[in-house]
């Protein structure tokens, strides 16, 4: 009776999630507001924030989140949180800068400066709708203008 329950443990730690990861590395590429590239043991690997969409690269005020995502995190160490990827390969994660000052979960920190938009799709949040919400009523980011396009949108209009 003990081998199958030691069986039966052994199959259930097998087939957990063995994607679902934390580990540290270097940004060594901002690609737009929500996209970056992490080194990890000689691995580049392509991020996607979760939880968040900037605007588009071609898209008004595209070039200004990516600049922002970038003065936070070109050349720095960050703590990456993945469980999954999305259909492009990239890791769907939170990414957190910790120094013996302060810990920045950077997602959170996109939104509320107005550098992106809660993707409510997947995340309906009230902390991060909170965020987003402070961002609009102080005006910042892409919610200077009267009527922002919500990258989604503008993927559909212009993909």
């Amino acid at each position: 009776m003990k081998s199958i329950n030691i069986i039966a443990i052994i199959f259930i730690i097998s087939s957990s999630n063995v994607y679902s990861a934390e580990y540290y590395g270097v940004v060594t590429r901002v690609i737009d507001g929500d996209s970056i590239v992490v080194k990890h043991d000689d691995t580049l690997n392509k991020i996607r924030l979760r939880y968040i969409d900037a605007p588009e690269s071609m898209q008004i005020y595209g070039k200004q989140s990516k600049k922002f995502l970038s003065n936070l995190l070109a050349d720095k160490s960050v703590l990456v949180s993945t469980e999954y990827s999305d259909r492009y390969g990239r890791q769907l994660a939170d990414i957190y800068i910790h120094n013996e000052k302060e810990s920045i979960y950077i997602n959170a920190k996109m939104i509320k400066s107005g550098n992106a938009w809660v993707y409510k799709k997947y995340r309906t949040n009230n902390y991060l709708i909170n965020l987003e919400n402070h961002a609009k009523i102080n005006k910042k980011g892409i919610w200077k203008s009267s009527n922002p396009v919500q990258p989604w949108v503008y993927r559909k209009n212009y993909d």
